[in-house]
């Protein structure tokens, strides 16, 4: 994942840089001469662009309900890099800048239709693609045939793994593992949330993770203890909008063989 990572944080980086050079305020500051507003007008439109990549990197390295949240923190180390690099970027040694001759403004300032129609067709794609594939996934994820049909409490419900690899790690070496939950249609009205962790809960606030998604296929990224064992099973609790809570313990091996491997595999 360091790879994801990586390009996500270099492609903030890159957009935010061409962000501040398509501005006439430091333009000169970055570039040591003064830009032509079209050219300005390209480099604002090509760090918008980077910045659509470090989206579609986010998703593509961790979905599209981990993604964005990582992609936000590497937006702030770039913005936070940048600030501390563009008060001393002047003060690096200049060669001397060639006379150049001056160029007659273009009539037209506006990109080119085409180009402008490309670029909005791109930023409304990308949502609904980031959406389609949360969509697809979501469904695949409980109509697999691993997924474990049961009952809690008086509802039906469908738990599933996400995928069948192994944990995913974030922020460094933080395994997470991701699960869906759906219950049946008509038991969504009565339902007030539902929480998943590894080890059984001792009380309603220390249940674990809430699943996010008010209705229908619901999900939630938990956290592999480092100290876990096969016997902690993982366990699902379910609170009703009346006040009862029921719990329900499942084995690891069955309902992620994946993830059963790598706490075995750990010291």
């Amino acid at each position: 994942m360091t790879t994801y990572y990586m390009l996500v944080l270099l492609c903030a980086l890159a957009g935010f840089a061409a962000l501040a050079i398509s501005m006439e305020k430091y333009s000169r500051a970055l570039t040591g001469r003064m830009l032509g507003a079209t050219r300005r007008r390209y480099i604002y439109w090509l760090g918008w662009g980077f910045l659509i990549v470090a989206l579609g990197v986010g998703v593509a390295g961790w979905h599209w309900n981990i993604g964005p949240v990582l992609l936000l923190g590497s937006l702030t180390a770039a913005g936070t890099l940048l600030v501390f690099i563009m008060p001393w970027w002047p003060l690096q040694p200049k060669h001397a800048a060639r006379k150049e001759k001056p160029v007659s403004p273009f009539p037209d300032m506006r990109l080119a239709k085409p180009v402008r129609g490309l670029l909005v067709l791109s930023l409304i794609a990308l949502p609904i693609w980031v959406g389609f594939n949360a969509w697809k996934m979501s469904e695949q994820a409980v109509l697999r045939e691993d997924a474990i049909h049961g009952q809690i409490g008086p509802w039906t419900f469908v738990l599933a793994e996400e995928n069948q690899d192994g944990p995913e790690f974030v922020a460094g070496h933080t395994p997470i593992k991701q699960f869906h939950l759906r219950f049946c249609e008509a038991c969504d009205s009565e339902i007030r949330a539902a929480y998943l962790k590894i080890r059984k809960p001792r009380s309603l606030r220390a249940a674990g993770l809430a699943f996010q998604g008010a209705r229908w296929t619901r999900e939630v990224a938990i956290y592999i203890p480092p100290a876990a064992r096969l016997a902690d099973q993982i366990w699902l609790t379910v609170e009703s909008k009346s006040g009862e809570v029921y719990q329900q313990a499942f084995d690891i091996q069955r309902l992620s063989p994946a993830t059963a491997r790598f706490i075995q595999e750990q010291p």
